[in-house]
């Protein structure tokens, strides 16, 4: 059983469907227990590979009761499950402190972030973490940083954390010039035309109202260049009303959620990522197997860097500078990265069997 708020297109979401995708599923089943009351993007997907989904209530820190009891009355009902894997940080002691109570064996925490947010909750957030090594018996992580952000330092140094890279289906990444001048096309791109790029949530964390100050900055210095935007979220339209506000409005492509996100990488040129924080962002993982040249915030795990494609900026200096910077490197050889990725273990189709293995030796453990 996952447990995670919804199963819509984002960076665990995609990782765990890439495993989903290629485990031996007459093994190992997935099904899932979210919090999102609406249909789901990989919902369909989901049930045609055998896996069942399940809702109850939203878990708010202000009145937890409600998530707390459907949870307690779900694991009563499905005694089936023998492994629970949660996804939601230090949130998860929740839901694993039910199962724990329940008798279910194998009670996983599993780390996608490197910081907490700001204010109260992240405070709530950062003491949830203590009692969560308690009811986790095993402590997973998408890299070393997250491991060490949840579960902390002397429990990676005692070995106790495993790491489990989100992975992608890699060669669907690999640099293709045919495909480039196809997309190109189809959006009406010239070749001598720049285009940044960005590809997420467009939510507070990624940060996305400074891309556009970024983006209007570059756009003074190189005026052949265009923003492609592939995402959604809540800040969509804050982002138009600031490009709008610069007069950037038709010199920006925003696609939202799409199915073909390799399709749109291979026409963008340079990629930009200026997030808050971040885990391990499969979106900088993709954008390196393409080839790009990516610019993200020191905020980001320097671990991500498997190519040396990624150019670390400080959000302190400014967007200017983060233009002018930008503006030096967009010429370069660009070429696949494919076998670097795949090397540093982010392939869907030969590391799905770690996973796998990782959950039958619980199993036989118990």
């Amino acid at each position: 059983m996952h447990i995670l708020h919804s199963m819509n297109r984002g960076g665990a979401e995609n990782a765990i469907m890439n495993y989903y995708r290629h485990i031996d599923r007459s093994v190992v089943q997935f099904d899932f227990l979210l919090t999102e009351p609406e249909k789901c993007q990989f919902e369909d997907e989901i049930l045609a590979l055998g896996g069942r989904i399940y809702r109850i209530p939203l878990l708010t820190m202000s009145n937890p009761l409600p998530y707390l009891k459907a949870i307690r009355s779900f694991f009563k009902s499905h005694p089936e499950y023998r492994i629970v894997h949660s996804h939601t940080s230090s949130k998860s002691t929740f839901p694993l402190w039910m199962a724990q109570r329940a008798g279910i064996p194998v009670r996983i925490a599993h780390s996608h972030n490197t910081h907490s947010e700001k204010g109260l909750n992240g405070r709530i957030r950062d003491w949830l973490k203590i009692p969560l090594k308690r009811v986790a018996n095993h402590y997973l992580a998408c890299g070393e940083e997250a491991a060490k952000w949840l579960y902390g330092e002397k429990a990676f140094r005692d070995g106790r954390t495993f790491i489990i890279p989100n992975v992608i289906e890699c060669k669907n990444f690999a640099f293709n010039m045919a495909a480039r001048i196809a997309q190109r096309a189809n959006l009406l791109l010239s070749d001598d035309m720049i285009i940044i790029g960005f590809i997420g949530r467009l939510y507070p964390q990624k940060n996305p109202l400074f891309i556009s100050d970024i983006f209007y900055e570059f756009h003074q210095l190189y005026s052949k260049s265009k923003l492609l935007i592939v995402g959604d979220g809540p800040l969509k339209e804050d982002l138009k009303g600031k490009l709008a506000s610069y007069g950037l409005a038709n010199d920006t492509i925003f696609t939202g959620v799409v199915p073909n996100v390799r399709d749109y990488a291979q026409c963008m040129d340079l990629f930009l990522m200026p997030s808050i924080n971040e885990g391990l962002p499969l979106s900088l993982i993709e954008a390196q197997i393409s080839g790009l040249e990516s610019f993200v915030s020191t905020g980001i795990t320097r671990e991500a860097d498997k190519t040396g494609l990624v150019h670390y900026l400080p959000l302190d200096k400014g967007a200017k500078y983060w233009a002018e910077y930008i503006l030096k490197h967009k010429d370069y050889d660009r070429k696949s990265h494919l076998q670097d990725l795949k090397d540093a273990g982010y392939d869907a189709e030969t590391s799905a069997k770690k996973l796998q293995d990782f959950y039958i030796k619980c199993n036989e453990n118990l």
